[in-house]
């Protein structure tokens, strides 16, 4: 066997951190603590934005209606995309019904039909 020899002082000096003045120590810390705040406030922030509708208007279903989205996902699924785009529904926005292919955002619909016929 052979046997290293080493240096244990060297080493030891090696391996101990440097000192941290008092200056660093405290401008390591102060940073961090705005880190944190910035972090904080950012969080209760858009906790308080998602929930602002659900503070003025209620628990009520507005514009992201699932019922909607699966009407939506039928048609296209029952009648193709051709007529997906040309599709006015009558049963919505009542008198006036919705021009339902040029405006809504069909991701959702496509990826939901996809997933159907796979």
């Amino acid at each position: 066997f052979r046997v290293f020899k080493i240096n244990l002082p060297a080493a030891a000096a090696a391996a101990a951190p440097a000192r941290v003045s008092a200056e660093e120590l405290l401008k390591d810390t102060l940073m961090f603590l705005v880190r944190l705040f910035a972090v904080v406030i950012g969080l209760v922030s858009s906790y308080k934005i998602r929930l602002y509708a659900v503070q003025v208007y209620g628990r009520v279903i507005h514009e992201f209606d699932p019922w909607f989205n699966f009407r939506a996902t039928q048609y296209l699924v029952d009648n193709g995309w051709k007529k997906f785009f040309d599709w006015y529904d009558m049963s919505v926005w009542y008198p006036l019904g919705r021009p339902v292919g040029s405006t809504i955002y069909p991701g959702m619909q496509f990826t939901a039909a996809g997933i159907f016929h796979a």
